[in-house]
């Protein structure tokens, strides 16, 4: 069996959801049992208790575990099987392909977000240097003028 195992930051991808679903942190921590002032510490942590995940899960109606791994499609079919109650006639091919998509989708608005944050910082940076470059102008005026008196 080739199963490929990944590193998933299960709080950002948590966060990830609550934003898709449009739910606030306070409508989360009622989902789950959890105050709100709890909820940040949750979204920042990268690891999560199996138990607190399945209940995260459910809530979100979202199947979290998927996003830690890529199930070779003959573990895939098995498992659609068993799902199915072992009768997986044509539909054993979707489950699997619906897991790839979701992790797929996962990672790409992942990137996607990464991107924007990128930029975002591009534009604070570029601002900075405009500013630091006038300061230098600003400075060097003040030193012809300090010349200019002496």
């Amino acid at each position: 069996m080739n199963i490929e195992l990944k590193e998933v930051h299960v709080g950002q991808a948590i966060k990830h959801r609550i934003e898709e679903l449009g739910l606030t942190k306070s409508e989360f921590g009622r989902l789950i049992g959890v105050p709100q002032q709890h909820i940040n510490r949750l979204l920042e942590r990268e690891t999560m208790e199996t138990k607190k995940l399945c209940k995260v899960s459910q809530a979100l109606d979202f199947n979290f575990f998927a996003l830690f791994c890529t199930f070779p499609t003959s573990v895939n079919a098995y498992l659609a099987a068993v799902a199915l109650g072992g009768n997986a006639t044509y539909s054993v091919g979707d489950a699997s392909l619906l897991a790839q998509i979701e992790a797929s989708k996962y990672k790409t608005e992942g990137l996607q977000e990464n991107s924007t944050l990128l930029r975002d910082q591009i534009a604070i940076l570029k601002d900075q240097v405009e500013g630091l470059k006038k300061q230098l102008a600003d400075k060097d005026e003040l030193i012809a003028l300090y010349k200019e008196r002496r």
